[in-house]
């Protein structure tokens, strides 16, 4: 009895082992396929900016502007791309083990992008005079107010397409040297913070607040502005 006892321990510890191996494989197998679609996409958004780089340069050289609107209009969709697989980034450090600091590279890596795509914004802005306003929207893991402003900031975008640009920003992504620069130049010290064109707002802003911001900011306000 206890022989047969004893056997059947056995083979369930060597059940639970082995169904513990497989989860930690078929884990490293999903995290590995992650890393590299991520891999991927920053490749792609990598090309986009070197394709809006040299599309400026062009545009800096021509004698009209005529070319400015389909600039900016690309300008806005790659900025809204990158933001999408940024949010899936971020989804994937909080899910992630085995690969976190592949992750955190690439999440480094999408921060520099958007940050790059923000100063192209505003010599874009300077060259071709386009009436659009940038958002820089800081936020962090611990911040209970960021979900309901990631929601308003939604809600705008969807308001405004185009002519709001938002660049959302871990103001605590210490990692990469420029978060702690630019954070000490708009002085963040509390999340969530906005930073609408130079205006510095701190906490969280209600729809209609930032509206009226954000409004205040265009040469010639479009209709949806009250």
């Amino acid at each position: 009895m206890r022989v047969t006892n004893t056997k059947i321990y056995v083979g369930a510890l060597f059940l639970t082992v082995a169904i513990f191996v497989m989860g930690l494989l078929l884990g490293l197998v999903i995290e590995g396929k992650r890393v590299a679609f991520m891999e991927e996409s920053d490749r792609v958004q990598k090309l986009n900016f070197e394709s809006l780089k040299l599309q400026f340069l062009y545009l800096s050289s021509l004698e009209g502007r005529e070319s400015c609107p389909a600039f900016s209009s690309a300008l806005s969709r790659y900025i809204k791309e990158t933001e999408k697989t940024r949010e899936r980034l971020e989804g994937y450090i909080t899910q992630g083990v085995a690969y976190n600091n592949d992750f955190l590279i690439l999440k480094r890596e999408y921060v520099i992008s958007q940050l790059n795509y923000w100063v192209l914004s505003k010599n874009t802005k300077r060259l071709c005079g386009t009436d659009f306003v940038t958002v820089l929207y800081f936020y962090s893991e611990d911040c209970g107010d960021c979900e309901n402003q990631g929601f308003v900031l939604d809600y705008l975008k969807r308001k405004f397409g185009e002519r709001i640009l938002i660049f959302a920003l871990d103001g605590e992504f210490v990692e990469e040297p420029m978060i702690p620069f630019i954070v000490e130049t708009f002085n963040v010290s509390v999340s969530p913070t906005l930073v609408v064109e130079d205006d510095v707002l701190v906490g969280f802003q209600s729809k209609d607040t930032l509206i009226k911001v954000v409004c205040e900011k265009f040469a010639e306000k479009p209709s949806d502005c009250p």
